[in-house]
């Protein structure tokens, strides 16, 4: 699995460029089981379907997408814990 990197006070990152589905899904998974609630995890990913995928597991999961941000080829999810 991808490292998970503390990028400021309680925002993590979990870089995903380069993976297409289910893995991008299926990490962001795992992380959010790592994480504390009341932290923030900034999903980078490079596959747009991959999109969709996150932002049902967030709803599964209860988790709030604080923003979708598209970056040149990346889109940066910010989940809320």
């Amino acid at each position: 699995m991808p490292s998970i990197k503390k990028v400021g006070d309680g925002i993590y990152e979990l870089d995903l460029k380069g993976y297409v589905c289910p893995y991008p899904q299926m990490y962001t998974a795992q992380a959010l089981k790592k994480l504390s609630k009341g932290v923030k995890l900034k999903v980078v990913i490079d596959n747009p379907p991959s999109i969709e995928n996150i932002k049902n597991l967030a709803q599964k999961e209860g988790v709030k997408i604080a923003s979708i941000e598209a970056k040149g080829g990346t889109w940066e999810i910010l989940l809320e814990l």
